[in-house]
């Protein structure tokens, strides 16, 4: 709770200064909105919101396809909405919130998928906190990638320029609202968020003093290929598909079979996916083991196909599915419209610019194109993060190890890249940058092991303190130099929090992994330990 109360103490100084003149100064505010290299900022909206209020987004305008639900203001704040010109043919909307209780610290939070919308959830989740906090559209309305064709300008923002112009306009309203500059600033994202905060590390460094970036979209091209292939090959419709949920399932009983009591508890979770390689030739159909549901040669040569590193013409275009225990979820989501729409979206607006592109045309050649287009380096795989090691900044990486969108496998190779590039063993990244494997998360929030982390994403915080919150953690280890050796997960009773904790279980970092030495079912904390 330590962390917790030092906001409170830091916001009481902030409070002190004008107190009852809050609302007063919110529209003033709205009034005189001045940023250095942005003469067209235009003001929106300027109001102020006490705790409780609920934003109606869908009446103020906010696109549709942005589906999250209305935010519940979780303190008094002063809500600044702008938008501005990044080129002659782009431009952002973003929002600001300004906390009454300010804590001195400025952050900025990301988006997902292709999304261009404000993310308020997570607005919400670092307000309580006492942040003054920015959130912005990526540079276009909706989660369609339609925005991209043939608008380069628009792309760009989406790749860096729009968080880029968030983050400095966001400071600068932060510094004139409380007429102080901020003390240290921070970002928190996962998915499409995880990839902003990456690119802000990599070209970016002065940005923030510390960033907190899970299961980041690096090579995100490379994946849509990847899910590109699925489609084709396993199907669009997991109830019709090549491997059906009957295979799936077998696929999973037998994966859990050989691996779940690799780490030493037999509960249904598997610590390290990357010690599990199932041999599933004991599926295969005509042999004298093969199960009730079985599997055809064919078959076992597809999944294997996908469970390995896939090239074309000696470039890697996605490093591999892993298993993970969870696969019937895994086939479930791939062979749905989330993956079609990126399937479909990438080539028609982006790689081949071509509106009538229709999945019967792609052929390994456009995996290829995909990846190395890398336009505005929206790759993201740059593996010198020395300038910012240099500048003191800090970042923790997390990923779930049950993640059915971006694998594992992916962090994993960029960490390993990170290593490489800067000829550093892991202690030596340690010093600024530590990964975490998350077993019994899915894609960045959910998931039925101890998946909550502070990590937003609309999930419940499962504690203020830096042990339980990868929010105050990132806090602590930059201005208390405090490094995380485990990150904390909880899992609550029936998944809610007011049941209770059912357990909470620490997480190595990597390439350490968790091993089960205590009694039970695996729920003893103190069990478990961090081995290489």
């Amino acid at each position: 709770m330590f962390l917790r109360l030092r906001y409170f103490s830091l916001a009481s100084l902030a409070t002190s200064v004008w107190g009852a003149d809050f609302q007063s100064r919110c529209d003033a505010l709205g009034q005189n909105v001045q940023v250095q290299g942005y003469d067209d900022i235009r003001v929106n909206i300027a109001q102020y919101l006490p705790k409780g209020s609920v934003i109606d987004q869908f009446a103020e305008g906010t696109n549709v396809t942005c589906a999250l639900p209305n935010p519940t203001v979780p303190v008094n704040l002063c809500r600044l909405g702008l938008q501005f010109s990044t080129s002659n043919a782009s431009g952002v909307h973003m929002e600001a919130w300004l906390p009454e209780d300010w804590n001195s610290r400025f952050i900025a939070v990301g988006t997902g998928g292709l999304a261009g919308c404000i993310f308020y959830q997570d607005l919400a989740y670092v307000s309580s906190y006492g942040f003054a906090s920015v959130s912005g559209n990526s540079g276009h309305n909706g989660t369609s990638a339609g925005a991209f064709y043939r608008q380069p300008q628009v792309f760009e923002d989406f790749v860096w320029r729009a968080l880029y112009a968030t983050t400095v306009i966001g400071k600068e309203v932060t510094k004139q609202f409380y007429e102080a500059p901020h003390k240290k600033s921070y970002f928190l994202g996962c998915s499409q968020g995880g990839r902003q905060g990456f690119k802000a590390a990599q070209s970016y460094p002065e940005m923030f003093d510390g960033i907190v970036a899970g299961a980041p979209g690096l090579n995100l091209p490379g994946l849509f290929q990847h899910m590109t292939r699925w489609l084709l090959e396993i199907g669009t419709d997991i109830s019709n598909a090549t491997i059906g949920l009957e295979g799936w399932s077998a696929i999973q009983n037998e994966t859990l079979r050989q691996c779940d009591a690799l780490d030493g508890s037999p509960d249904g979770l598997i610590e390290d996916n990357r010690r599990c390689k199932p041999d599933l030739s004991k599926l295969q159909c005509g042999t004298p083991e093969a199960p009730a549901v079985c599997l055809t040669s064919k078959q076992l040569d597809l999944v294997e196909s996908f469970f390995s590193p896939w090239t074309v013409n000696g470039t890697l275009i996605y490093p591999g599915v892993v298993h993970t225990g969870d696969e019937v979820a895994h086939a479930t989501i791939l062979s749905s419209p989330e993956p079609v729409g990126y399937a479909l979206e990438w080539p028609r607006f982006v790689s081949r610019q071509d509106p009538t592109w229709t999945l019967d045309q792609w052929t390994p050649a456009d995996a290829l194109l995909a990846v190395q287009q890398n336009f505005f380096n929206f790759n993201t795989y740059e593996g010198d993060l020395s300038a910012f090691r240099d500048r003191g900044a800090k970042l923790i990486h997390y990923h779930g190890q049950l993640d059915f969108l971006v694998d594992t496998s992916n962090s994993d190779r960029y960490y390993n890249h990170v290593a490489q590039t800067m000829e550093a063993s892991p202690g030596q990244l340690d010093d600024f940058y530590r990964y975490f494997r998350i077993s019994g998360l899915q894609h960045c929030t959910g998931g039925p092991g101890a998946s909550l982390i502070g990590q937003g994403q609309g999930s419940p915080p499962p504690g203020d303190g830096a042990e339980d919150n990868v929010l105050t953690r990132i806090v602590e280890w930059v201005e208390g130099s405090e490094a995380p050796d485990t990150i904390r997960g909880t899992k609550f009773v029936n998944g809610d929090a007011a049941q209770g904790v059912d357990y909470k279980r620490k997480h190595c970092r990597y390439p350490l992994r968790n091993v089960y030495h205590g009694e039970g079912d695996g729920k003893d904390e103190e069990g478990w330990t961090c081995v290489d």
